[in-house]
């Protein structure tokens, strides 16, 4: 059935326009190259040489494709189970920083403190080093021996 039925007596088609008039093509921005002509004798070729597949055949295919979307998206180097393990990894590694830095800070406090008290530089050169004054006494406490019978 044609799109347009049209009144032969007066050359109007049913909407009223006229029998000659050809509207322009539309162009939306992409450059279509066409042969002029229909579509049909090309989609006619282009489905000469498809083969037609069993419903099994297409199921098997179908669990292929969904096993390595899930493999990809699961199990494969960017996949859910491979971002949890790097999460948590990041989160010992924040841990980590976060002792360090605190570690750091307290480190910094004891060599500013080493810098300006001398009273502190003394008594950690005594007991950490053992250092001793001129005139200090020392006094070495010898374990005793167990008397043996």
């Amino acid at each position: 059935m044609a799109r347009w039925e049209y009144d032969r007596d007066n050359e109007v088609d049913r909407r009223g326009i006229f029998r000659d008039f050809k509207p322009r093509p539309r162009h939306t921005g992409s450059s279509v190259v066409t042969s002029g002509g229909s579509v049909g004798p090309f989609l006619r070729n282009f489905y000469r040489h498809q083969v037609v597949v069993s419903a099994p055949v297409q199921r098997f295919f179908l669990f292929l494709v969904l096993a390595g979307l899930i493999y990809a998206f699961v199990l494969g180097d960017g996949g859910a189970i491979r971002i949890a393990m790097l999460r948590h990894e990041r989160a010992s590694l924040d841990r980590n920083i976060a002792e360090l830095e605190h570690s750091a800070a307290l480190l910094e406090t004891e060599l500013a403190r080493l810098d300006s008290d001398p009273f502190y530089v003394e008594k950690t050169a005594r007991e950490r080093y053992g250092y001793i004054q001129p005139g200090d006494k020392v006094y070495k406490l010898v374990p005793a021996q167990p008397k043996s019978n």
